[in-house]
């Protein structure tokens, strides 16, 4: 991964096989970071776990060829003192069809390029999936 800085939106660039989104996670914590918004990614994933969550637990689709990132867009914050991406993901597949939701992992084709925007403060997220809320409220 390569990262480009310059102020409060740094580009991260992820190589083909990094795994996506614990690599942006283990970046995050590496930076001493404590919130940021991921707001926007463009690039291509395999290997790919989605998620759409159905009011009790998660229904998953499993996509294993590679799929340009069409949207890419959540947040990081700390939960249990560890770094958490809740991120989402439109993903368009080479038959031209498109899917999408929780983006629980993926494995980078070719390259990923993420923004984030870091906060000056931090988000915590409660136990088990709880809602997030600013640090200095926690």
């Amino acid at each position: 991964m390569r990262v480009l800085t310059g102020g409060r939106f740094p580009l991260l660039r992820f190589d083909k096989g990094e795994s996506f989104p614990s690599a942006m996670e283990s970046w995050f914590g590496g930076e001493g970071l404590k919130g940021a918004a991921v707001v926007c990614g463009v690039g291509m994933l395999e290997e790919v776990d989605l998620g759409v969550f159905g009011g009790v637990d998660y229904s998953h689709l499993q996509v294993a060829r590679p799929c340009e990132v069409l949207s890419l867009q959540g947040n990081i914050s700390l939960r249990d003192g560890e770094p958490f991406a809740h991120v989402h993901a439109s993903l368009g597949r080479d038959d031209f069809s498109v899917c999408g939701g929780h983006l629980f992992s993926g494995v980078v084709a070719v390259t990923l390029e993420v923004v984030v925007c870091v906060f000056d403060s931090g988000l915590v997220r409660g136990p088990s999936e709880g809602v997030f809320r600013p640090l200095d409220r926690a």
